[in-house]
């Protein structure tokens, strides 16, 4: 309270005008629409400039002139609503004096009735305080308030005197959270723990729960997953003139409390966790920085193997895990505690026989604390025994491959080989392509010249081609080829594709090699003795 403002300041003001509602607004912050405005109160004194609500409220209040700075603002900012959708509520703060006055609720809903907006549209916010002063008193003035249409809201949650049990007797629907938690839950692990806390513990009593203080888009999105439904701070919106509340409004859109609220408190978490835990088809587990476990599901005991006879909650991995398999398992968490990424890794567990997939990873709070490790598993028997079944088919073909080459290949309609079946030097990471490329350098230069220009002068044919030539093989020896290709036509006649198959020929070859020695062998000996002696 500033100590140059007096009494005559504040009356002299009241009288002139000076005081004005500042709307600041309330935004759900799953869809980012306005919810409603809190009205705060403003001072534009022509001598000071605009005076803050902590220089002059605390006078106003000890002078009595608070009722009626109240309702000065109230006037004000429910005309400003006449034609708001009736969803927008206007959230007004009482003293705690003010609550044991039944006649003040009286005056307001009269000024609500005057200018023609429903009851449900007011929302009074108390503090802790207020409930600790003739709580008789101040019970009946907010059954009044809920039986009349209003709703009410318990402010600065956590910084008061209230008790649970009070909580529960009030007919609260809000609960907010005190911005001086939300503004320092990325330092302080303490202030996050009750953000947390108070958002589930509202969440368990169907409370709305708001958060004050959000000055960041970090802290909204937090605060979201946490459970609290409605935000209010700097991020989301500055106190503002009606006027500027009216854009808002018509810019983000009205959140609608009828729509299904979606939950997301801890409480609700605890719930979905126990359930993934339950029917999860992977093992899940948690441990603590003393790698202790704190929860595990059964196909995760069953896949790690693990001491069936032991305590399992609160005993270590090391203890559970004593065969020496274990030992990189242990090994890998250990890493994952220190602060390395470990990448997933395969596990035998020869008791069962079946092979997992493991992946561990550390868990941090959002102020930087660690939490503990969780643990994955996947039961991964089945395709590692498919891979194995592959390679070992992969290798059964690879050898077929190099003794006898069948190989097909096909080719576009101008020509262009672009696929090819595996060859002799067969890569599983090798493309068509590729195949293709290692083949070409295989042949002489002069065999792989013909056979391209072989190639290119049949295709404007379309006949079936046919072509030899020489490869040159693993073992160092040139094998002879043959190559040949029919054309597949289309509905219209048209040639779609080219299909080939490549053929070891070198037995071929050699036969008709030595047939010809033989016939030239016989022709020297139907010349006569001059001819030579023969050597068949």
């Amino acid at each position: 309270m500033r100590a140059d403002i007096t009494v005559d300041d504040l009356r002299s003001a009241l009288a002139a005008g000076q005081f004005w509602p500042a709307l600041q607004p309330l935004v759900h912050l799953r869809t980012r629409r306005i919810a409603g405005f809190e009205m705060l109160a403003r001072w534009s004194c022509p001598v000071r400039g605009l005076v803050a609500p902590v220089d002059f409220i605390a006078l106003a209040e000890e002078s009595g002139l608070l009722d009626d700075l109240l309702l000065n603002l109230f006037a004000s900012a429910t005309d400003a609503m006449r034609d708001w959708p009736e969803e927008v509520r206007l959230a007004i703060n009482l003293c705690p004096r003010q609550l044991l006055d039944s006649r003040l609720l009286d005056r307001l809903l009269a000024v609500m009735q005057a200018r023609g907006l429903p009851v449900s549209c007011l929302q009074l916010e108390v503090t802790e305080n207020s409930l600790v002063q003739d709580h008789e008193r101040t019970l009946q003035t907010l059954l009044a308030a809920r039986h009349a249409g209003a709703t009410l809201s318990l402010d600065d949650f956590g910084t008061g005197y209230s008790s649970l049990t009070r909580l529960q007797a009030y007919p609260f629907d809000e609960l907010k959270i005190d911005a001086s938690f939300v503004r320092t839950m990325d330092q302080d692990p303490d202030s996050f723990r009750i953000v947390l806390a108070v958002a589930g513990l509202g969440r368990s009593l169907k409370l709305h729960v708001v958060a004050e203080g959000i000055e960041t888009e970090h802290h909204a999105e937090l605060l979201k997953r946490m459970g609290c439904e409605i935000g209010q701070g700097f991020h989301l919106g500055r106190p503002m003139p009606a006027d500027q509340a009216k854009d808002l409004l018509i810019a983000s859109g009205v959140w609608r409390q009828r729509e299904a609220s979606l939950d997301t408190s801890p409480f609700q978490r605890w719930h979905q966790l126990e359930s993934l835990y339950r029917s999860a088809p992977v093992g899940l587990c948690f441990l603590d920085p003393s790698l202790r476990v704190v929860s595990a599901n059964a196909m995760m005991i069953d896949l790690l193997g693990a001491n069936a006879g032991a305590e399992l909650e609160g005993s270590t991995v090391a203890l559970l895990l004593d065969r020496a398999e274990h030992r990189p398992l242990l090994e890998m968490i250990d890493q994952v505690l220190s602060g390395a990424a470990v990448a997933p890794i395969e596990f035998f567990n020869s008791r069962t026989g079946r092979t997992s997939l493991l992946a561990f990873q550390a868990v941090h709070s959002v102020p930087g604390e660690l939490l503990g490790v969780s643990g994955e598993a996947v039961d991964i028997t089945d395709r590692v025994g498919a891979e194995h079944m592959v390679r070992e088919s992969e290798e059964h073909f690879h050898r077929v491959i190099a003794l006898s080459p069948n190989i097909p290949w096909a080719a576009t309609p101008d020509g262009v080989v672009d696929y090819m079946g595996p060859t002799f030097e067969w890569q599983p990471a090798w493309s068509s392509v590729q195949r293709h490329q290692h083949w070409l350098t295989r042949m002489p230069e002069e065999d792989r010249l013909r056979v391209r220009r072989e190639w290119l002068d049949n295709l404007p044919s379309g006949r079936h081609f046919c072509t030899e030539f020489r490869i040159l093989w693993p073992d160092g020896q040139w094998r002879w080829m043959r190559s040949q290709a029919s054309p597949h036509h289309g509905p219209d006649g048209e040639i779609v594709r080219w299909y080939g198959l490549i053929v070891d020929i070198s037995d071929e070859h050699r036969m008709q090699r030595r047939i010809a020695e033989l016939e030239e062998r016989i022709r020297q000996l139907e010349q006569g003795p001059s001819a030579g002696p023969a050597q068949i």
